[in-house]
């Protein structure tokens, strides 16, 4: 038997939710008492987790199902100066790390293996550059935990060693997944407003700025129907999806599956999932494109089935810029229209807007301001990132465009480059006067009043209910402009999660 450590490193950009002082008076005067002591009983937590520690540890688990073991999962999930590893009878540590975090993973992965414990580390980053990861650890997993998890705890039962390389093979099955591990008692403050679950994964469209297609590939894999409805349902059953709570669908684009390169958009998986969906009396998130606005039984079944926000990545109100990144499938010309279809049916848009693309000049963040103002309920500015792996960091390197800044400020909220159309100290001062201007108090309150109060033609939600899913995603992304900016948020008050795991089957 094993006792692994599976850890995530928090970075500054997992914010962890605290109630400010002035929203908890103000809910308090105008009767919102019950929200009140909500946002004040999550304090601490991150706003949506990942669903990367309860997945792996499912897998872990099947594992043991399958061949008669014993292995321990401790997950750790924390900042990573609180992070302690040594002393607890550790085996292994599996990290897993985005850009931002790598940096800090090296760090604790070099202090394991000194203290005597096997590491691997996997995730994005280091799938992009394995050979940089293996100088920190004993093992890299490449690509996805399916083809990783059941290879390296069967190399540690035959010999309690490891190889120094695991998975790589492109696009497994996503059949009959195991159901990630939250139903624990204890991890059920872990998702306390936004639970996670996944549909689909690969994308074709291998937009610029975006790693998916590299990481998950091109081909759109799809987990059947059935399979989300059992899991959805196992969550109800176990209190981890309730009335209160929102479920993230982390699909890149739930609501068709698009080749606009090759003019494909097929929305017959959509279809289905929304039909199935609507019986289970859910609300939801999910990520799509806003052309979705332009087929009216598509976006009838999709908000019949529960969809309350959809995160549009519109990037730029710029057409130029649009071509200039590889994403065809968005018109700045429908923007409005197609913005104004959702919102009657009680869709509140998550906007994500890109600054430092080759045509933002100086003048982009006052004329994007006054595009959110007037269309957007939940704006997610970020500044354009040069990740490594994709034709964007590519075409940097060749072209002498980046600052050689660390991966920590891989983050889309430092300026990492030269932008073409400006310099980087106006491209960061613009940035952050910009995060002022959306994300005062004033301008929060509005957007959320104003979803809250208005008139659709389809909305069973509460005022509070409404509210509350536009105010409280502005208060996350507000929070992000101000990385590394202004002064640190006062640590949480709640315990971080650090859970032994010894699951039955089922």
């Amino acid at each position: 038997m094993a006792r692994i450590a599976i850890v995530k490193v928090r970075s500054p950009h997992d914010v962890e939710w605290q109630l400010p002082p002035f929203l908890d008076s103000a809910l308090g005067l105008v009767g919102l008492s019950h929200l009140r002591d909500r946002l004040r009983e999550t304090s601490g937590q991150p706003f949506m987790p990942q669903l990367t520690l309860p997945y792996l540890a499912a897998l872990g688990e099947r594992y043991n199902e399958a061949h008669g073991t014993d292995h321990e999962f401790v997950l750790v999930d924390d900042r990573p100066e609180r992070v302690r590893l040594a002393g607890r009878g550790l085996d292994m540590v599996w990290f897993t790390a985005v850009t931002p975090t790598i940096e800090a993973v090296y760090r604790l992965s070099d202090r394991a293996r000194r203290d005597g414990m096997r590491t691997v580390i996997g995730g994005i980053h280091a799938t992009t550059l394995p050979d940089e990861a293996g100088e920190h650890a004993d093992a890299v997993a490449l690509g996805e935990g399916e083809d990783t998890v059941s290879q390296i705890l069967a190399d540690w039962d035959r010999s309690g060693r490891l190889a120094p390389r695991y998975g790589g093979r492109p696009g497994c099955s996503l059949d009959h997944l195991p159901v990630p591990r939250w139903r624990d008692a204890e991890l059920a403050d872990y998702c306390p407003w936004v639970v996670p679950v996944q549909t689909s994964r690969g994308c074709r469209n291998a937009c610029h700025f975006c790693s998916t297609t590299r990481y998950q590939g091109a081909r759109r894999r799809h987990r059947p129907v059935q399979d989300i409805v059992d899991e959805i349902r196992l969550l109800q059953d176990r209190g981890v999806v309730t009335d209160e709570k929102t479920i993230f669908f982390t699909d890149n684009n739930i609501v068709s599956d698009t080749d606009h390169r090759r003019g494909v958009q097929d929305t017959r998986y959509a279809r289905e999932l929304f039909a199935a969906l609507e019986p289970l009396g859910v609300v939801w998130t999910g990520q799509g494109e806003i052309n979705v606005a332009d087929d009216p039984e598509l976006t009838e079944l999709m908000v019949r089935s529960g969809c309350i926000n959809l995160l549009v990545g519109f990037e730029s109100i710029q057409q130029e810029n649009l071509s200039s990144v590889g994403k065809p499938s968005n018109h700045v010309e429908t923007y409005v229209r197609q913005i104004e279809t959702l919102q009657r049916h009680g869709v509140a848009i998550i906007g994500c807007f890109i600054f430092g693309l080759d045509h933002d000049g100086p003048e982009v963040f006052a004329h994007t301001a006054e595009f959110i103002e007037r269309y957007i309920e939940v704006p997610q500015i970020s500044l354009l990132t040069p990740f490594p792996g994709t034709p964007l960091h590519r075409r940097m390197v060749r072209e002498g465009q980046l600052l050689g800044k660390e991966w920590s400020s891989f983050d889309i909220t430092h300026v990492t480059f030269r932008p073409r159309s400006m310099s980087p100290e106006a491209l960061e001062r613009g940035y952050h006067a910009l995060g002022r201007r959306l994300f005062s108090w004033p301008a929060i309150l509005a957007r959320s009043l104003r979803y809250a109060m208005r008139p659709t033609v389809h909305t069973n939600l509460s005022f509070a209910s409404r509210f509350t899913s536009v105010l409280a995603p502005n208060l996350i992304y507000g929070n992000l402009c101000r990385i590394g900016r202004e002064a640190a948020a006062p640590a949480p008050r709640r315990g971080l999660l650090t859970r032994t795991m010894r699951w039955q089957p089922g």
